[in-house]
């Protein structure tokens, strides 16, 4: 019992900081950015003030985490499964599109900024698949030092932060599709709840289209971490043979 008691606090934030942002996006006089965004809005207001109270993080830990993946599950009930394969086909052609030229980009910026291989592959596992959750992978994996996890962290954020204001405005401004919008996000936006936030800020489909996109890149952690851990188990060996020699 004590242990549910301990999710309660940080689960009545989340929901009525949920309900505050229906309540603000039904007072707007049109849909501007949209419900989620709204949320995300108010919850980096708050954070100063409730990340000094840790009787609030397991219930934010279960609503940022197991919630808003039900939440996911629930929003994919909404599409047709000809909408799905429509969408995932070309999600696979622009995923192995950016991936490529993320890793090409990463390379040469790697050499003509001289930005460390540990820093450039996490940067660059942030940016083609899946944010601060590739980031926290990949980084104990190569032995990464804490201040490069933390400056591809802050880069990934802020890089999300300006994604979820920018995008919803341009996507309108060039008139693009649900499925235009929902594509581009899904593989331009980082982390899982920016893309939720972008999505269904211009529309219920493409926010639901692009979270399925993001779902699809997040899948592709698990072969690019093991190709990454395999490159530097052979970088620090041949590293450690020279020292020897």
């Amino acid at each position: 019992m004590a242990k549910i008691k301990s999710y309660v606090p940080g689960i009545l934030l989340s929901f009525g900081i949920a309900l505050i942002s229906v309540l603000i996006n039904e007072i707007l006089p049109v849909d501007l950015i949209g419900i989620a965004l709204i949320a995300l809005i108010i919850g980096m207001l708050l954070n100063p003030f409730t990340s000094k109270y840790n009787s609030l993080d397991q219930g934010i830990n279960l609503t940022s985490k197991r919630i808003l993946r039900l939440g996911i599950i629930l929003a994919g009930i909404t599409l047709s499964f000809a909408e799905v394969f429509k969408v995932g086909k070309y999600a696979l052609i622009l995923m192995a599109f950016t991936l490529t030229t993320t890793f090409v980009v990463s390379y040469f910026c790697r050499k003509v900024l001289k930005i460390n291989w540990k820093l450039s592959n996490l940067l660059s596992v942030s940016t083609a698949i899946c944010g601060g959750a590739a980031v926290a992978t990949l980084g104990p994996v190569i032995e990464a030092k804490n201040k490069d996890i933390a400056y591809a962290l802050s880069a990934t954020f802020i890089f999300d932060l300006l994604t979820v204001i920018a995008f919803p405005w341009f996507g309108m401004l060039i008139g693009l599709s649900d499925t235009s919008y929902g594509l581009w996000v899904g593989t331009a936006v980082n982390d899982t709840s920016s893309v939720v936030a972008a999505g269904y800020a211009f529309s219920e489909a493409s926010g639901a289209l692009a979270t399925i996109v993001k779902l699809t890149r997040t899948l592709f952690i698990v072969p690019i971490v093991l190709i990454l851990s395999w490159i530097y188990a052979k970088r620090k060996k041949k590293n450690n043979e020279t020292v020897t020699r």
